[in-house]
């Protein structure tokens, strides 16, 4: 016969073994694995290459901003317009007047205007920038404004039309705003997996979603009073740009959520690597979307971070101009997030019902078993029967 462990008196096998498994105390580091040098190797060469990943996905997209496929509205003489159209890396949109080129700036259907003017003495070219767009684009437009008149041997006059607020003079605290916001619930949505369990069950989908939606909120919240009453980058309500990182935390959170019901946490940590190696970068950061290459300008249609940037841009310079894209790309990042996990949920109980009928389809062979004493039984029951049986023998 054998006893359980704990009446053998086993024990660990390292004096800080329960310091290692799950639930155990955190004031250890645990023995470490049995296979040390090898795995001191892997995860050397794995921290190496995810650092490098980083620093060429982001050297790449920051590193030589350049225009690429500038989105331009120009007015004024004709022939100057045809020259215009030569150059690749603008996208041009003939405009009637300078008052439209304006407004199709502050509309957000362009990312600058031009108002060309007629050859002659004393002509003046007239660039309109927003460098609440990303201030890399906006000096991109100064500079090709700037081309233009000298081309034309003219003078350039450059009208920034939604100006940085002077403590945000670069434009960076609403990019890490987006990016911290996406982060924190990216990361939030892993560990609220580990500790809440499984979504198995309706009550548990309800309940993670919750908690994501309250913690995205309070995430949101933090966020904007720091760069609001910290740092001053506020230009319109708080609320409004509280709401704008609360829904990029509940989109980002969600879609994590639902990549890791459907491929575990590997799955979701994979999926939080490939938002900030990628989706960071692919928004534009303070620069802009369109001094980017074209491999980050496709990467920017996929990833959530560029339309939530775009979408807080339109928020605090643009009077809410042009929002409805962004809105739909993050509502289409939580949408599959909840599909992601509703799809797993299902996988997983039918997983599980089909186990449980196959187990019904015999259960009086388990009862059966159960039931019937084993040989070893049979025998020890002989046995002790037979000497309750035995004649006392005097002396012994």
């Amino acid at each position: 016969m054998t006893e359980p462990a704990s009446r053998r008196g086993d024990g660990s096998q390292h004096p800080e073994y329960e310091a290692a498994v799950a639930g155990g105390a955190l004031n250890s580091e645990g023995p470490g694995t049995a296979h040390r040098y090898r795995n001191v190797i892997l995860g050397g060469i794995a921290i190496l290459l995810l650092a490098m990943a980083m620093l060429t996905s982001y050297s790449s997209a920051f590193g030589n901003p350049t225009p690429n496929n500038v989105h331009l509205a120009v007015t004024g003489d004709a022939d100057a317009i045809v020259a215009l159209e030569q150059h690749g890396s603008l996208d041009i949109t003939v405009v009637a007047s300078e008052r439209q080129a304006r407004t199709a700036v502050l509309d957000r259907v362009v990312d600058g205007a031009v108002v060309l003017p007629a050859p002659g003495e004393g002509a003046a070219v007239t660039t309109y920038i927003a460098s609440g767009g990303g201030r890399g684009l906006g000096q991109a437009v100064s500079g090709i404004g700037d081309s233009i008149a000298a081309k034309l041997q003219a003078t350039n006059t450059a009208t920034d039309l939604a100006p940085l607020p002077a403590k945000d003079p670069v434009g960076s605290i609403e990019f890490y705003a987006i990016l911290f916001a996406g982060l924190g619930a990216a990361l939030g949505a892993t560990v609220f997996g580990r500790i809440l369990g499984t979504v198995d069950t309706a009550a548990k989908f309800v309940e993670r979603s919750v908690v994501l939606v309250l913690y995205a909120g309070l995430l949101a919240g933090l966020i904007t009073l720091w760069i609001d009453s910290a740092l001053g980058a506020v230009t319109v309500g708080p609320w409004a740009v509280m709401g704008v990182l609360w829904l990029t935390g509940v989109a980002i959170g969600g879609a994590v959520t639902g990549v890791a019901a459907l491929g575990g946490s590997i799955a979701a940590l994979a999926m939080t690597l490939a938002l900030v190696i990628l989706g960071n970068t692919s928004s534009g950061g303070p620069l802009g979307i369109h001094v980017l290459n074209d491999f980050f300008q496709t990467l920017y249609a996929v990833f959530p971070q560029g339309g939530a940037l775009d979408l807080l841009r339109s928020v605090q310079y643009f009077d809410g101009a042009a929002v409805a894209a962004p809105i739909i790309r993050l509502a289409i990042w939580a949408v599959a997030g909840v599909l992601l996990t509703l799809t797993a949920m299902l996988i997983r109980n039918r997983r599980d019902a089909a186990a449980r009928s196959m187990h019904g389809l015999h259960p009086e062979r388990g009862s059966r078993q159960a039931a019937a004493p084993s040989g070893a039984d049979t025998e020890l029951t002989a046995v002790t029967h037979g000497s309750t049986s035995l004649p006392s023998v005097p002396g012994r």
